[in-house]
């Protein structure tokens, strides 16, 4: 009976032990499921982050492609005429991009309308056609834009109260403006608008701006600042493309492999004078007896030669290779428009004085009503202003008795004209 009693305490001990351990494996069994699926889950999250970040950075490379496309297209054909260069652009960012619609705004010299210069879509034709045109600050996204100087989009155009709805764009769902600046002066407003709502983010924003730059810039060079106003090519009449005084006409610098910079005059040399008649660039690879290894790159503004870079090599054996030769050309590019940028500021800055100038002339005068005293004031004004050795005035003409103009004879015309 002890031995009996025994041995039934000996089953249930194990008994419990194994179903304790029975028990333990369930548990552990059940934690090792939950971890695998846990496990699965945050592999399939990362997963998804994943393919969302390659989304990204594969829609992120496709604009940056497009941006560098639209880019090369406006760069290759910067010397067209303004208005089918702007029409190249609006058609060129629709093609690269989703955008059914992408116009061209440009301010009118009161700066009171956005006036559609350059679109792409069917609509955008019939509203050139029509000259159309938005008040600044009026209803509408591109006034509002024109306005404020700040990017706006309309991610579901039905919600946004600013808005307008334009008959001619009826597909429209989506819309963004972004303006188009010369240093802190708006000057026009970049449109485009898609048929999907919602299309557009802060990445679209960043690369249309980057495009936006770039159309304000090739604006800038075909138009001028004249009293503080954009003035377009329409309203300026033809003009040289670069206007320099005679002093700088033929001023140039020279740097040596020792650091020295120096101013030169002009310089005479053969090849120079083929690539200024040719506008071509022109490369000597080896040295001869007239010439040394040297490059000719002309700089050029709208096919216009404004200049040359010149340089020479100290190896006699130099070979000009195309990465070379295709570098000093892209070099040549931007000079060129910073010189017109350049010039563009002083005319604009001298042309501010003379208003300036002009304006405090005229209230001077303007503040007498004594015939005399506004003559005086008038002479002393001017011969102030413009440093003259002798200013003078008189009133009269030649059919005026007593007039001192009447008594110039022939001898004395002569001797003024000397």
């Amino acid at each position: 009976m002890i031995l009996g009693a025994l041995l039934y305490g000996i089953n249930v001990f194990r008994a419990n032990l194994d179903k304790e351990r029975l028990n333990e494996l369930q548990d552990k069994n059940l934690e090792l499921e939950f971890v695998r699926n846990n496990l699965e889950k945050r592999v399939e999250e990362r997963t998804n982050e994943l393919n969302e970040i390659y989304l990204q950075n594969e829609q992120r490379e496709a604009r940056l492609q497009a941006v560098s496309e639209i880019s090369q297209i406006i760069s290759t054909n910067s010397s067209r005429g303004f208005q089918d260069l702007l029409q190249l652009i609006t058609k060129s960012i629709s093609e690269n991009t989703t955008f059914y619609h992408v116009g061209i705004f440009l301010l009118d010299e009161n700066r009171e309308y956005a006036v559609l210069q350059a679109a792409n879509s069917e609509g955008g034709k019939r509203m050139l056609e029509s000259r159309h045109q938005l008040k600044v600050g009026g209803t509408g996204i591109v006034g509002y834009v024109a306005q404020s100087g700040r990017p706006r989009l309309a991610l579901d155009t039905g919600a946004d109260a600013v808005f307008f709805n334009n008959p001619n764009l009826p597909q429209t769902r989506s819309e963004m403006a972004i303006p188009l600046m010369i240093g802190a002066e708006v000057i026009g407003v970049l449109d485009v608008q898609s048929e999907r709502p919602s299309v557009f983010d802060n990445e679209d924003l960043k690369a249309l701006s980057t495009l936006s730059n770039q159309i304000a810039l090739i604006i800038q060079n075909h138009g001028l600042q004249e009293g503080g106003k954009f003035i377009t090519p329409a309203l300026m009449g033809s003009r040289p493309v670069l206007q320099l005084d005679r002093q700088r006409q033929k001023s140039g610098f020279s740097y040596l492999p020792d650091g020295t910079l120096s101013t030169t005059a002009e310089l005479k040399k053969p090849l120079i004078d083929k690539a200024l008649v040719s506008g071509e660039t022109l490369a000597v690879d080896q040295s001869t007896k007239a010439e040394i290894p040297s490059l000719a790159v002309p700089v050029k503004l709208r096919d216009q030669v404004i200049g040359i870079i010149h340089i020479e090599s100290a190896d006699v054996k130099r070979r000009w290779t195309e990465d070379e030769i295709a570098m000093v050309q892209a070099v040549s590019e931007r000079a060129a428009l910073a010189l017109e940028n350049a010039n563009l500021f002083e005319t604009a800055e001298r042309r501010a004085m003379q208003e300036k100038a002009i304006s405090e002339i005229s209230s001077r005068i303007g503040g007498s009503n004594d015939i005399d005293r506004i003559l005086q004031t008038t002479i002393q004004e001017l011969g102030r202003t413009l440093g003259a050795s002798r200013t003078f005035i008189q009133l009269g003409n030649a059919s005026t008795p007593g007039s001192r103009i009447a008594d110039i004879d022939a001898a004395e015309i002569e001797e003024y004209k000397r």
